[in-house]
């Protein structure tokens, strides 16, 4: 499979805050977020914190459509309620799409999983709480759940 790279675009979040409002996770200053648990600072006119937010989440985080001209506009996560996200497993690099507020549409689904095989990537998806996931070998194997001994 093809290494993700990062290639920056003049992209801005312009309102968006998916990334804070409870579909990922994470820890800012002492609050933590998972899913179904916004950020601590998030709220309707984004980020309270955002001039002195800490580097860890906040300025480390990688919104794959953010800094990737590949991902056509339209799939801004505000607009398709879905994120993407650059991630690594046992030293092996996939893509996260993963839904951020309704189900996910199957255009969004389709778009992923197309642009996903046609650059080789490995991906990783959720719908509905399941999880998903395509990619090679090497991948596929560190999916695997934990066997206990």
């Amino acid at each position: 499979m093809t290494k993700v790279e990062i290639r920056r675009t003049k992209r801005s979040c312009d309102g968006c805050t998916k990334c804070c409002q409870g579909h990922l996770s994470g820890e800012a200053n002492g609050h933590a977020f998972y899913k179904g648990r916004p950020c601590f600072y998030c709220s309707e006119d984004g980020c309270t914190i955002y001039a002195d937010r800490p580097n860890n989440p906040c300025k480390t985080y990688s919104c794959s459509w953010l800094n990737d001209p590949t991902i056509p506009e339209w799939v801004k996560p505000d607009k398709v309620e879905a994120i993407i996200s650059k991630k690594i497993i046992k030293g092996v690099e996939y893509l996260e799409l993963v839904e951020a507020g309704n189900v996910m549409s199957a255009k969004v689904l389709s778009w992923f999983v197309t642009y996903g095989l046609s650059n080789k990537l490995n991906l990783l998806w959720e719908v509905e709480g399941g999880n998903n996931w395509i990619g090679s070998n090497e991948f596929l194997n560190a999916m695997k759940p934990q066997e206990n001994n």
